[in-house]
């Protein structure tokens, strides 16, 4: 599926197109300029509009700015590229409508569809449409990020195809001349300015599409605080390497694993980090078998969070007897955490606070779930490795997983308050879709709001570089309920613990995850700190890895094979991912 970007790029390319065509006909830039001033015919203004109606399925708002600017300099009728671009747009919008009405959730099971549109999203929508009807249908055309997940609502709840039709008529009627027409002026006046320069004009067009949608996406929001802040946030996000996709900031280590791989002739060798989980625990793994396999007798652990499995049930209220049932046998209240099995991430993780929530959790989430003990307090990353031939482990890393919160003063409400806050505004637009409902809400002076519980880092938990807490008494500690799991020698501990000093004594800490062979050195993202110091704790990182199952192999385990990997790649990629609703992820 291409992305935002590569649609905008597609459609930049477009109009390059036409330009490099029309000047090809007059034979000279020049020609070709005058050619645009004088309303140039040489090209049917047909076919534009058919490029433009088709331009619209890529990217609505770049078509109407592209429009703009051709009607600007005459290329086209300022009546066609507004019809043009109408009919595209209403013909798409009311495509998303009849495939919400005729494919329904079927089709958001598949992979593709999937990753544009999030279960929270359409939730959202469903929820904004059944309150306010027709009228979300208009307004929505005027909110950019709501268009998709509202107009699939109207198609699964059924909602008139008369009525939709027109109101989204009558807001394509408002919406496509307004933007195409401001697009033609601001366009005008930058093309004639452009035009003193003859060696340009084969670009010129392009080159304005560009500098409108810049006014559009930068400049006419930064007139307001809301939109000045959240341009903010993007620039902090790009420059702060933390905030980068995983694709982009593992390319080294990528190049290092394969260098490894050749010094060790086994591109897999790294799945014997650990033997007693499947592929090492590099992905896919079941998170209730590791637990398990830190608690080998079957019991309890007071040092790992307590915890149940809750299997698959096509009646919901039999899960929900299953949780009640580990509650009560393990004198458990709510608050609970319910999470998938399977996951990563922070993916699907829930702290519920009622039973009706449970139920609905359990609904909707057809994987296996496990239930486990709400754990307060501090939580900290502990990376653990233990040489197959060592009596005793050592601690790679230790992180300090701050959770982000904000105060009130009793003037500013919840949205200024993010904006505000120089950390909170790095995940600005996390935030305020995840605080939508209470956004507007003015927190009395004193009151903190959390902003955040769990501990994942691209649900805004700070990472810090929390080494200075290691102690004898810990790493004997860890070392300890380590050996308990048989074929574990490599990862990390997510655990939670009262305070740094039961930390530091090794003490009253209770473990809610072990992460495999995959898991970060998480300490690397604190802020501030350099990219390269980094890639060097990734790369001792996995360094210590492939030691670790070359000793392996030679015990008699064998890695994993480049197929089994290959088809481990393939279930993840397609792997129906659990998202969580808003209220229960924060």
């Amino acid at each position: 599926m291409t992305s935002k970007r590569g649609r905008s790029l597609i459609l930049f390319a477009a109009v390059a197109v036409v330009a490099m065509a029309a000047l090809c006909a007059c034979g000279n830039e020049g020609e070709f300029l005058s050619g645009l001033e004088s309303g140039y015919e040489g090209e049917s203004p047909w076919k534009l509009a058919i490029l433009l109606a088709v331009g619209t399925h890529i990217s609505e708002d770049l078509a109407c700015v592209s429009a703009g600017v051709l009607a600007g300099h005459g290329h086209i009728s300022f009546w066609i590229a507004t019809l043009a671009c109408f009919i595209g747009i209403w013909a798409g919008d009311m495509g998303l409508y009849l495939l919400g009405r005729f494919g329904g959730r079927r089709l958001l099971s598949k992979g593709f569809l999937n990753w544009i549109i999030k279960e929270e999203k359409l939730e959202k929508g469903a929820h904004l449409f059944r309150e306010h009807g027709g009228k979300i249908v208009v307004t929505s055309r005027f909110l950019p990020g709501t268009r998709l997940p509202i107009y699939l609502s109207a198609g699964l709840l059924r909602y008139s195809f008369l009525k939709f039709s027109l109101f989204m008529a009558g807001a394509c009627l408002i919406w496509t001349p307004l933007l195409v027409f401001f697009s033609m002026k601001l366009g005008s006046v930058l093309l004639d300015w452009l035009g003193i320069y003859e060696r340009a004009a084969a670009w010129g067009v392009v080159l304005v599409v560009v500098l409108v949608w810049i006014s559009i996406k930068i400049v006419i929001p930064a007139l307001s605080y809301r939109g000045r802040r959240l341009l903010y946030s993007k620039w902090l996000r790009l420059t702060e390497w933390e905030f980068w996709p995983m694709g982009l900031v593992y390319i080294p280590v990528a190049l290092h694993i394969l260098n490894l791989g050749r010094k060790y002739r086994s591109l897999t060798l790294f799945t014997l980090a650990n033997p007693g989980i499947p592929e090492g625990g590099l992905a896919m793994e079941s998170k209730y078998l590791i637990l398990r396999g830190l608690v080998p007798d079957g019991g309890d652990d007071e040092r790992v969070a307590r915890f149940a499995l809750i299997s698959p049930d096509p009646e919901s209220g039999g899960r929900l007897q299953a949780l009640e049932a580990f509650m009560e046998s393990r004198s458990l209240s709510f608050p609970i955490v319910l999470k998938p099995d399977v996951g990563e991430r922070g993916q699907g993780v829930a702290v519920i606070h009622q039973p009706e929530d449970a139920e609905q959790y359990l609904a909707h989430c057809q994987h296996p779930v496990i239930a486990q003990e709400y754990v307060d307090g501090l939580e900290f990353g502990v990376f653990y490795y233990r040489y197959p031939s060592a009596p005793r482990g050592e601690i790679l890393s230790i992180t300090e997983k701050r959770m982000l919160h904000v105060t009130g003063d009793g003037r500013r409400n919840l949205e200024r308050l993010i904006l505000d806050d120089p950390r909170a505004v790095r995940m600005a637009a996390f935030f305020l879709e995840r605080f939508d409902e209470r956004r507007k809400e003015v927190p009395p002076a004193g009151e903190r709001i959390r902003l955040t519980v769990l501990g994942t880092h691209c649900r805004g938990a700070v990472f810090l570089d929390g080494i200075a807490h290691l102690t004898p008494e810990l790493s004997a500690a860890i070392d300890s309920l380590s050996h308990q799991f048989e074929g574990f020698n490599f990862g990390r501990y997510d655990l939670r613990v009262p305070s740094v000093e039961d930390l530091r004594a090794g003490r009253n800490f209770k473990v809610l995850e072990l992460n495999g062979v995959s898991a970060e050195s998480t300490h690397i993202y604190s802020p501030g700190r350099s990219i390269f110091l980094g890639y060097r704790d990734l790369f001792k990182q996995w360094d210590i890895a492939f030691e670790i199952g070359a000793q392996n192999r030679g015990r008699g385990h064998f890695e994993a094979t480049p197929e089994e990997i290959w088809r481990l790649i393939q279930k993840h990629r397609t792997f129906d991912w659990y998202e969580v609703p808003p209220q229960w992820a924060h």
